[in-house]
């Protein structure tokens, strides 16, 4: 299970994107900001004993929420219910 609880934090993000994992799902949390948009928390995961790097687009989702402790809260949430699908194949997408 994902805690994020005093490991890191909004602060963080806005300087650096934070990195994790929870047995074969890996995840990355950054700060996603388009130009003339608010910024956002992009949150994505991918399953694989691959770093973010060489792990290909496709195998990736992302789910992006508000840029504060609100949507961080939301992002571990929701990393955590991908995290308790039954099996690799079956891992929520979107």
């Amino acid at each position: 299970m994902i805690d994020l609880s005093g490991i890191m934090g909004i602060p963080l993000l806005k300087k650096s994107r934070f990195t994790g994992s929870s047995g074969p799902l890996r995840y990355v949390l950054e700060k996603s900001a388009r130009e003339g948009e608010e910024d956002r928390l992009a949150a994505t995961f991918w399953i694989g004993e691959n770093c973010s790097d060489v792990t290909p687009d496709e195998e990736k989702t992302t789910r992006w929420f508000s840029f504060d402790e609100k949507g961080l809260k939301e992002a571990q949430a929701w990393l955590n219910e991908q995290g308790h699908a039954p099996k690799h194949g079956s891992f929520k997408k979107g």
